[in-house]
This record gives structure tokens, C-alpha cells and sequence, in this order.
């Protein structure tokens, strides 16, 4: 599968901390080859190799883990 981007929205993103390590750990999930997170703007910009739907849940998941305020939107 070729790769892909798309970006993201973490809506309610509150600080620094959270955004590294939601960052950090969506580059563990498998299909992402790179996840890049802003703190000022929320967006996160991700390059994969795999269908972006079997991943939502899981981008979903890890943000609300590190702040439970986080709504994730597509941009």
C-alpha cells in the first residue's frame, strides 16, 4: 500500500506534556510511519501505510487516555 497523509484535529488539546506523548505513542501503532503533533494548533499530521479506519479508534483511544477532554476530528 502506497503511504498516505491525513490530519487531525485534537480538539481540547491542553498542553505540551499530553501532545508528546499522544505523539509518541501513535508513532507505536502499526501502519504509522510518522505522527507529528502541534501544540498550538492540535493538528496532527500522520503519514501511513495501512487504511486510516482501522487506526481512528486507536488515535481515539490514545488521546482520551492522556486527556479525557480530547475530541479527535478530521480535518
Amino acid at each position: 500500500m502506497a503511504i498516505s497523509k491525513k490530519q487531525y484535529l485534537l480538539e481540547g488539546l491542553c498542553c505540551g506534556n499530553c501532545t508528546a506523548k499522544i505523539q509518541n505513542d501513535i508513532r507505536l501503532l502499526n501502519g504509522i510511519k510518522s505522527a507529528e503533533v502541534n501544540a498550538d494548533t492540535g493538528i496532527l499530521s500522520l503519514e501511513l501505510d495501512t487504511d486510516i479506519e482501522t487506526l481512528v479508534n486507536d488515535i481515539t483511544n490514545i488521546a482520551v487516555s492522556h486527556d479525557k477532554d480530547i475530541v479527535v476530528k478530521e480535518i
